[in-house]
């Protein structure tokens, strides 16, 4: 049970390296896809799909620190607390406009991946 959470994990780290890096690489896709168009007026938009791409970075950076270090323990609180930043960003792409079930679906069910792999790792 224990590898395969970590699997799971390490998955999910990788996930997190190709958002982030799509978010540098091809910011105005990415950020249509996560749910908030790029164009602002007033702002750099490429600060903010910057700022969203060292996050999901720094995640994917936690995630491999703490599975080289096999505490699945600490991972496993890490995947809990990290659950939250999901939960922030459909409630930004709800507020901002973006679609309801784009918001619910795929982040509401990002956290709850990241909640469930999270308890995995603490249960396991």
């Amino acid at each position: 049970m224990l590898t395969t959470t970590y699997v799971l994990a390490a998955l999910i780290g990788i996930l997190l390296v190709v958002i982030g890096l799509r978010f540098f690489l091809v910011p105005e896709a990415a950020a249509t896809a996560f749910g908030v168009p790029s164009t602002t007026s007033g702002m750099d938009a490429g600060a903010y799909l910057s700022v969203k791409a060292i996050r999901d970075l720094a995640s994917a950076l936690l995630t491999f620190a703490l599975i080289a270090l096999g505490d699945a323990h600490a991972l496993g609180w890490a995947f809990l607390a990290m659950a939250i930043i999901p939960v922030g960003d459909a409630a930004i792409v709800a507020r901002r406009g973006g679609h309801p079930a784009l918001a619910y679906a795929m982040h509401g069910g990002t956290a709850v991946v990241a909640a469930v792999v999270g308890l995995m790792l603490l249960l396991g």
